[in-house]
């Protein structure tokens, strides 16, 4: 099957659940959000591996899922106690695997907690923050969702069309300095068409700076992951999505969008 074809497929399947998920939000969100963080998680610990890393998994697993739930239920004392708990168990269990370095060992596993579980964990809490009455608080994660599909899509045109510079040749060569101009007008544009239709307060500086941080943080966010892929020497994260290859190099700009968005959210509103 042509890989055009089967990108379009894949997506065919996937958007509208995604969709669905996020407008029911609560505990369906909370369960697609699990699922992407801990295949993102994995797929971080293969690369660390490729690297001589030899991460404690299971621990580093357990930590992000009690890092996901403290994003849900808030229940910190309980949580928050499991969380130090594991990672004095991880601190500990080094010394007894005496495996390469300890030093890169426990960084290189706390880094696969902390991105992308850590990041992706933000995105719950920005579900679950109280909007309008009038809008449903999803619109807020679709318009997030649409505004990087958007930006990706118009910076790989504007790219393959116009492309001539090159934005940061050592991590991404295919990247142009155009494209992602044009990634960057698509986002802001689609932020300020979710507000004119009412999917989102229609508050024009508020939208701008939704953009932007899309179109910057969002293509920093890919570029961050192609220098992590660029380092393991592979191509894609893994081979889970036929045709787009791994999770994190679908939802590598969503990681670090999550985040930004909240901070903003909090700040402004």
């Amino acid at each position: 099957m042509n890989n055009l074809v089967l990108r379009i497929f894949v997506a065919m399947a996937g958007i509208p659940l995604i969709i669905w998920v996020t407008i029911q939000g609560g505990w369906y969100f909370f369960a697609l959000v699990l699922i992407i963080s801990l295949l993102s998680q994995w797929e971080m610990y293969r690369m660390l591996r490729m690297k001589d890393v030899n991460v404690q998994a299971f621990p580093g697993f357990i930590l992000g899922v009690a890092v996901l739930f403290l994003a849900q239920t808030s229940a910190f004392l309980y949580l928050g106690s499991l969380a130090w708990f594991i990672l004095l168990f991880m601190f500990g269990r080094e010394m007894f695997l005496n495996k390469g370095s300890a030093l890169i060992n426990i960084g290189g596993t706390v880094l696969g907690t902390v991105y992308p579980t850590g990041f992706f964990a933000t995105l719950i809490l920005l579900r679950n923050l109280p909007t309008a009455p009038e809008i449903n608080s999803g619109s807020w994660i679709l318009t997030i969702l649409f505004a990087i599909w958007i930006c990706d899509t118009m910076a790989y045109f504007v790219g393959k069309k116009f492309g001539r510079h090159k934005l940061f040749k050592r991590v991404s060569p295919n990247k142009s300095v155009e494209g992602a101009l044009g990634g960057f007008v698509g986002s802001i544009l689609t932020f300020q068409l979710a507000g004119y239709l009412g999917f989102i307060p229609d508050e024009i500086m508020f939208n701008l700076a939704g953009g932007i941080i899309i179109g910057v943080i969002g293509q920093m966010g890919d570029l961050v992951e192609s220098w992590f892929k660029r380092d393991a020497q592979i191509k894609d994260s893994s081979g889970i999505l036929p045709g787009h290859g791994g999770i994190l190099d679908r939802f590598d700009s969503l990681a670090f969008v999550s985040p930004a968005m909240l901070i903003l959210y909090l700040n402004w509103v």
